[in-house]
């Protein structure tokens, strides 16, 4: 091989390593400034569970429930005190939210946790009777997680 071509796959490898490096730093930081503090050891995990099939009713319970928690726990949910998740309990790897919180259809389950461990949850089965109520599904999403959080105190 002739020193030109020493030089080139030289300079390769030095643009290689450049990159991956570049690349692993900007990645720490973005992920850092994503998250910037770790997860509180006592929080509320608001969940919205459903299946594969879902109907306009479980779309609405989960834009009811999500619209509620991000309108009146902005502050909660950017400190981490409050975590909404929607969940497949049907996804590999999911299945267990069914037998863990007894459910038996879609459903909005508020889950108290303290010191990192799950000390209670509740499954929030009025949704479905104030589904055609919008005002009222809100009101009763705001006041159970409001009584969760109190509890964090």
């Amino acid at each position: 091989m002739d020193y030109r071509r020493k030089i080139a796959r030289i300079k390769n490898y030095s643009y290689m390593i450049i990159i991956i490096l570049v690349t692993c730093l900007f990645g720490v930081n973005a992920e850092s400034a994503q998250n910037p503090k770790t997860k509180p050891a006592d929080f509320v995990n608001v969940y919205y569970f459903h299946g594969n099939f879902r109907c306009t009713n479980c779309h609405n319970i989960e834009q009811y429930t999500k619209g509620t928690v991000e309108k009146y726990f902005q502050k909660e949910l950017d400190s981490g005190k409050v975590i909404f998740k929607a969940i497949n309990v049907e996804i590999k790897g999911n299945e267990h939210f069914a037998d863990d919180y007894q459910l038996y259809t879609k459903s909005v389950v508020l889950s108290l946790v303290k010191n990192g461990k799950e000390i209670k949850y509740d499954n929030l089965t009025k949704v479905w009777e104030y589904l055609g109520n919008k005002a009222a599904f809100c009101q009763y999403i705001k006041s159970e997680v409001e009584k969760y959080l109190k509890e964090l105190k």
